[in-house]
């Protein structure tokens, strides 16, 4: 196993433009806008990394955290989780690919402050992983060519053109690949006193500095 100091992969990338308000001024909204824009851009000329590679490197990264924790196994585990009627999704190491699955969007309540619903998958992975929540999870997306579109956490998997990762899909002229998604439980000895975003955002910055290409460039940052 590689072994790095991986504290440095939990800090927040200083060229990622600060996260912006309905009270931002437009042009610093704009800026920012513009930014992430140009780095899509820069992400799409470069050539998009495998599928298989990028999975290893995501199980390599949480290993070495659960290391962290005395908590590893290093032996390689195969599983099958049913997460919808139809399909069986693979489980490798600390990830799942899922294919073939269709996400309802989670709803939440102005009222109660809360999440009042979310897709049944969720408390699938919940109750097989023993997370503390069913949001426990980070996922990824990639796009029609290959790219790795965005990093992204809690139980809101969606194919949406509308968002920011979706809106840098379509300006770069690529469309979501809905076929599948990686997901990776956070379990406890992965969490081991950190928060998701912690972890979301430790996974981005080690995938590029293995050279994985992101279209949503800095979204993990926020």
């Amino acid at each position: 196993m590689n072994t790095y100091n991986i504290e440095i992969f939990f800090a927040k990338n200083p060229d990622a433009p600060p996260k912006t308000t309905r009270d931002t001024e437009f042009k610093e909204r704009k800026e920012n806008w513009d930014k992430r824009i140009n780095k899509a851009k820069e992400q799409a000329r470069i050539k998009p990394m495998p599928y298989s590679q990028v999975f290893g490197y995501v199980n390599e990264f949480l290993n070495m955290v659960k290391h962290q924790s005395n908590e590893v196994n290093d032996k390689k585990s195969i599983e099958l989780l049913s997460l919808d009627a139809d399909n069986l999704a693979l489980i490798l190491d600390n990830g799942i690919i899922a294919q073939g699955c269709s996400w309802s969007t989670p709803i939440w309540n102005e009222e109660k402050h809360m999440y009042t619903f979310w897709d049944t998958k969720y408390n699938s992975m919940k109750e097989r992983f023993q997370l503390n929540y069913p949001s426990d999870i980070i996922w990824m997306k990639f796009t029609n060519k290959g790219h790795l579109g965005v990093i992204a956490k809690s139980f809101d998997i969606n194919y949406r053109s509308d968002n920011n990762a979706g809106k840098l899909v379509e300006i770069i002229g690529e469309k979501w690949d809905d076929s599948f998604v990686f997901i990776f439980p956070l379990t406890k000895d992965i969490l081991y006193g950190r928060k998701i975003g912690d972890i979301e955002r430790a996974i981005g910055n080690y995938l590029i500095m293995k050279g994985v290409p992101i279209i949503d460039f800095y979204s993990h940052n926020y």
